[in-house]
């Protein structure tokens, strides 16, 4: 069995740590503040196909020097990623997986740059959580994970070994884990739409299913989708021919009046 450190308790730090503790492995779920608190006093609460059950994963506010840990996952905000690298610090001449989970582009690389030693996988969670009230709810599509490194350590015997091996203990947790030799499409991808969405449908006071009846916010959803497909290209990450169209589509299923 592996030993894991999950860097953040929110609802898929907290999911990733039930499933792998279930599955025998050696996990520490790193919380601060009330969470840690209530962690400690009640452990994860999950609500998952209607069930409620409650998970006695062993939490700590820091974590432990002495006993490095074989496979780390960042799975904070994107804003707070550095205090979250700063907590693996005394870790940095240990040598293990990393892998990132949140949205955008940029998390693969600060955590690389952060800890040179680590094997950095860039991660994309498919399915829905949320943190309410303590609980943590994880509804509609199974949990599935797509995970890789970044190009520039796509070449990397170690990563690809490290890639292997982590994604097995995640499948046999019951995290569905499919790998990419480069991550960086599907991280572009994804944050193609929610970039876009979440900039332009606040922008209008739009609920984002209104977004693509509004002349305006459209045209400027639009707009913006096409300038990151640009940018993606000019960093030569390729996205799909139709991928503006299959995110306009996806949005335009929840059209409000």
């Amino acid at each position: 069995m592996s030993r894991f450190v999950i860097i953040g308790a929110g609802a898929i730090g907290s999911f990733l740590s039930t499933r792998l503790h279930n599955a025998g492995h050696e996990v520490l779920l790193i919380a601060r503040g009330a969470r840690l608190e209530a962690l400690r006093n009640m452990g994860v609460l999950l609500s998952e196909g209607g069930a409620e059950r409650q998970v006695r994963v062993p939490v700590s506010a820091a974590c432990d020097p002495v006993t490095p840990p074989d496979h780390a996952s960042l799975a904070t905000k994107t804003f707070q990623i550095e205090s979250a690298l700063a907590l693996l610090e005394p870790l940095r001449g240990s040598r293990f997986t990393l892998l990132t989970v949140q949205n955008g582009v940029e998390a693969p690389g600060i955590a690389q740059a952060a800890l040179p030693r680590a094997v950095v996988l860039g991660a994309r969670m498919h399915g829905f959580f949320e943190l309410e009230d303590g609980i943590v709810r994880h509804t509609g599509v199974p949990a599935t994970l797509l995970a890789g490194p970044v190009a520039d350590r796509a070449t990397d015997p170690a990563a690809g070994q490290a890639s292997a091996i982590l994604a097995g203990d995640l499948i046999a947790a019951g995290v569905p884990t499919t790998l990419t030799g480069d991550m960086r499409p599907a991280l572009w991808d994804k944050f193609l739409m929610a970039a876009t969405i979440g900039a332009v449908a606040p922008a209008f006071g739009l609920k984002v299913g209104q977004v693509l009846v509004h002349p305006q916010a459209s045209a400027l959803l639009r707009e913006a989708m096409a300038k990151v497909e640009r940018i993606a290209a000019a960093l030569g990450i390729e996205l799909p021919p139709a991928c503006i169209e299959e995110k306009l589509e996806f949005i335009g299923r929840d059209v409000l009046p």
